[in-house]
């Protein structure tokens, strides 16, 4: 027996598929181009930048960082071709001002634990206590990582959540 909301996102996907016409849309985007950005449910690139499936590859985790996107950000260079990061912070994130110790200790009290773990202790949250210094370390982050391609370029945007607008901040 599904949820209400789950019948919804059902129901949803059927009329999505329904009017479905990418098939064999290429792998690779087709603008180059990996963005990574914050997960926070505000945002919506494709609709902010104007982005339509097969243009971007989007990396989508807490706080934007690079450090947790990597990963992912680099296979796309190297194996599917992309020469542009863009990392899109935004206003009013959910880990501005929030601390190591605090996060850790939010889910120390929400999982019942009297002490750390070692699971616990090795979390990384990647506490954002500027924007803009945040964005700066993940783009020098990226740019000097030993695997980074050269010829990849990588550069620094805020979004701001009360006007929409994209501003670059790293060139």
């Amino acid at each position: 027996m599904s949820t209400a909301l789950q019948q919804r996102i059902l129901e949803a996907n059927s009329r999505y598929a329904n009017a479905y016409n990418s098939a064999g849309l290429d792998i690779q985007p087709s603008n180059k181009l990996v963005i990574i950005t914050c997960m926070d449910c505000r945002l919506d690139p494709a609709a902010a930048y104007g982005f339509k499936l097969g243009d971007t590859t989007t990396v989508r985790n807490a706080g934007a960082s690079a450090r947790d996107g990597a990963r992912s950000a680099l296979l796309t260079t190297h194996v599917l071709g992309a020469e542009h990061i863009y990392i899109i912070k935004h206003t009013k994130c959910g880990l501005l001002g929030v601390t190591t110790q605090m996060a850790h200790g939010i889910i120390k009290k929400n999982l019942g634990l009297t002490e750390a773990t070692k699971d616990l202790d090795s979390f990384e949250v990647f506490p954002i206590a500027d924007l803009e210094k945040s964005l700066k370390d993940d783009v020098a982050y990226l740019r000097h990582h030993p695997l980074a391609l050269e010829k990849v370029t990588v550069t620094g945007w805020i979004h701001d959540t009360d006007t929409g607008l994209l501003k670059q901040v790293v060139q």
